[in-house]
């Protein structure tokens, strides 16, 4: 007779490996049970309420895994970034006999934090070793964690916090919302990658958007335009048009403007007329104020240039294109004090075509051909930090900026449509003037 399975174990009984295999069998099918329900218990949660599964399970689930894998991999990513030292130490074990080991150093983690799309880490430098170090071998770290981008900050002496996007937000088109606020010194273009309002400041700037066709550089344009609506409703801001293209581009939000320049004559008389308001507020300010506010009898003039290579290289006639060079470079060298901006846009960004490239103090840079033309854009060494020659074509209005703080941030702006353009003029826009002067 078999014993009882129940009873006492007699010490006497040999080893059976069945026995073992039928417990590790009976644990792999309850494992397997409990697995199946898991899983099914998830996707029928994530199918009929898809918020609350995102909210309370896979975000949650998400971030521990950033931590777990910040935690686990830090040393052999550190030794595969180079950012690890070690040396040989020689001891005498119990016999007497020297032994030598390996000791390595590693820059230490101070801690880990985490967002919805973001995964930060704090690091300190190993003796021996600058923040510069360690800012070197933050794209090896941004691919190694498979990060969409990454940029790297100095908090205090010799440490630094590694910031790496993990979740990029820029891949569905964002279509603009009816602007209501009235602005005058930023305006929401679209998004971040991390998801948070890209909001490009204007006052006091002068902006250059570089682009290849194609690459969106339309919704920047009407972004500002539309922007700035209300505050035009308001009399605060006077939108000032340049479009050599025949106008095509302004013509559908033409009520926003208070003058569109469509011929060559036309907008060197408009430069010329900004030039002559530029004369006038500067002598009204000099020794009462340094800095233009905005007012109804003094608003902030924004000059908007569709294709600013119409005016710096392609005027048929060499003359206008000299005078109009020369005009925008005064505007551009003085205007910015004395509420007068430039917008600009370009597709080619060549020297030749631009000169002045440097008077501008914040730069777009959307989709680009090479690398060459991100150096030429945005200066050099930002090839890697914002690789705009690699944004593609199916992403318009994707593009690189110089944050404020000096870092890159990739950004989307939000795409207007014909109707929303004629909308938003119909509702903010005034009579336009046939002169190029204010009515300041």
């Amino acid at each position: 007779m078999n014993p009882d399975p129940n009873g006492p174990l007699d010490p006497d009984t040999p080893f059976r490996l069945d026995h073992v295999l039928n417990f590790f069998t009976s644990l792999g099918l309850w494992v397997a049970i409990v697995v199946g329900v898991s899983a099914a218990a998830l996707i029928s949660w994530r199918l009929h309420s898809p918020e609350t599964y995102e909210e309370r399970f896979a975000t949650p689930a998400r971030l521990l895994r950033w931590r777990l894998w910040a935690y686990v991999s830090w040393h052999r990513l550190c030794k595969r970034c180079g950012l690890s030292a070690s040396e040989q130490i020689t001891r005498r074990n119990k016999e007497g006999q020297q032994v030598t080991s390996t000791r390595w150093f590693h820059p230490k983690p101070l801690g880990t934090d985490v967002s919805h799309t973001t995964l930060r880490l704090t690091v300190r430098a190993r003796m021996g070793q600058t923040v510069e170090d360690l800012e070197r071998a933050v794209p090896a770290i941004r691919d190694a964690a498979g990060a969409y981008s990454a940029r790297a900050v100095v908090v205090s002496p010799g440490t630094l916090r590694i910031e790496l996007v993990m979740r990029e937000q820029l891949s569905t088109v964002g279509h603009a919302a009816p602007r209501t606020a009235v602005a005058t010194t930023r305006i929401k273009l679209g998004r971040r990658e991390d998801g948070s309002a890209w909001t490009l400041p204007l006052s006091g700037r002068h902006t250059l958007t570089v682009g290849c066709s194609g690459a969106g550089k339309g919704s920047v344009f009407w972004g500002i335009a539309c922007g700035f609506g209300p505050a035009v409703a308001a009399g605060f801001v006077h939108l000032i048009g340049i479009d050599l293209k025949y106008g095509i581009e302004l013509s559908t939000g033409a009520g926003l403007f208070a003058k569109i320049a469509t011929t060559e004559a036309d907008a060197v008389q408009t430069l010329a007329g900004l030039e002559k308001l530029m004369d006038k507020r500067g002598h009204a300010m000099a020794g009462n104020t340094r800095e233009h506010r905005p007012t109804t009898s003094s608003p902030l003039v924004v000059l908007l240039i569709d294709e600013l290579a119409g005016i710096t290289a392609y005027m048929s006639d060499p003359l206008l294109r000299k005078e109009a060079a020369a005009s925008l470079s005064r505007i551009l060298t003085k205007g910015r004090a004395l509420g007068i901006v430039v917008a600009a846009f370009l597709q080619d960004p060549r020297k030749e075509v631009l000169p002045m490239r440097g008077l501008f103090t914040q730069t777009v840079a959307l989709r680009l051909r090479s690398r060459d033309e991100v150096t030429m854009v945005l200066g050099d060494g930002l090839a890697d930090k914002a690789p705009a020659h690699r944004i593609s074509p199916d992403r318009p209005g994707t593009g690189y900026v110089i944050a404020e703080d000096g870092h890159t941030t990739k950004v989307r702006s939000d795409f207007w449509s014909d109707d929303q353009i004629r909308t938003t003029a119909r509702q903010y826009g005034k009579s336009r003037t046939t002169g190029g002067r204010s009515s300041e």
